[in-house]
């Protein structure tokens, strides 16, 4: 399978890049950078060709799979433009910036028989897993969720404080606040979404942080804090009737981590081990997987399901 990457984010550089290189099924790697090509030349050391313009990238290249990690607002052009092309696409989150977008990709991606998956990793690791088998042997379910990521202050010049490039706490961070519910409540959508942007900044003024609570069915719950304005925190608590699940780093996990997980049951307390698993790897091992199966389709719901969710979730935020 060749790959096309459009983009040489940090996230390409530090986790895409060496997930991809581990996969045999990967022949070659081309990447396009519009900004910083040069330095993909002197870094790039996979087979592949490098590009210094996204067009030409898309007409010269003879990838059969594009990845698209660039800056959000150029999200939902790029990706129709891929699948117009005929490319499997992976698109980081957000995948897209309008739910009508996000619509009609995904319905053209159906009809073309095309996989349409957006990179929200998080649920592909391991500790993931493990803590659905926490549960099931203590015979319980996940019922409430507590979730925080929130980190301090970027450079001014970021993208992300630029309304514009579709930049905000609620596009950058959003995604991870509306997919947990599909995760840990069986890809069920929100009943209900209650949320407040907290504060604002950047020259734009924009959001830089937000408070969110979904009700699902069943009574189930989730809260979280969510920005890039504070001390560093990135957390999730899972509470089942007679189980309490928790664990750091959760929305990030580095590669190379020894997670714990902490778990509380009546008056007893434990720490599981979880052994080191990459997340981006097993996502786009995942991706593969399915394109040479034939069989996909659960990406393009859980895209539609998370832009529909996530486009609630910005105008209740905003006061719409």
């Amino acid at each position: 399978m060749r790959i096309l990457i459009l983009g040489y984010s940090k996230i390409v550089r530090k986790r895409v890049l060496p997930a991809l290189l581990k996969i045999p099924e990967i022949s070659s790697i081309d990447i396009a950078s519009e900004s910083c090509a040069a330095k993909v030349s002197l870094e790039h050391k996979s087979k592949g060709a490098i590009y210094d313009d996204y067009d030409k990238a898309f007409s010269e290249s003879r990838a059969q799979l594009i990845y698209i990690s660039t800056i959000n607002s150029m999200h939902n052009r790029l990706v129709s433009k891929a699948l117009r092309r005929g490319l499997h696409t992976i698109v980081d989150k957000p995948a897209f910036t309008s739910f009508e977008a996000a619509k009609k990709s995904i319905d053209f991606a159906k009809k073309s028989k095309l996989c349409l998956a957006e990179a929200t990793v998080y649920a592909y690791h391991q500790q993931i897993q493990s803590i659905f088998d926490i549960f099931k042997r203590a015979k319980d379910a996940p019922r409430r969720l507590t979730a925080v990521f929130s980190f301090p202050p970027m450079e001014p010049g970021n993208f992300r404080y630029y309304r514009q490039l579709g930049g905000g706490a609620l596009w950058d961070l959003g995604p991870y606040a509306v997919s947990l519910g599909r995760v840990f409540f069986n890809h069920e959508r929100p009943i209900k979404i209650f949320s407040q942007v907290c504060s604002k900044g950047g020259k734009n003024k924009i959001d830089i942080s937000f408070s969110v609570s979904a009700l699902y069915s069943e009574g189930r719950s989730m809260v979280g804090n969510f920005g890039f304005d504070t001390g560093y925190r990135n957390h999730l608590n899972i509470l089942g009737q007679d189980l309490s699940v928790s664990l750091d780093r959760v929305f990030s996990t580095p590669a190379d981590l020894e997670n714990e997980i902490r778990i509380s049951q009546g008056r007893e307390n434990s720490i599981m081990k979880v052994p080191k698993s990459d997340s981006f790897l097993n996502f786009l091992k995942s991706v593969l997987s399915g394109i040479r199966l034939g069989s996909f389709s659960d990406f393009s719901k859980a895209v539609l399901s998370d832009a529909l969710a996530l486009d609630t979730l910005r105008k209740v935020a905003q006061g719409g």
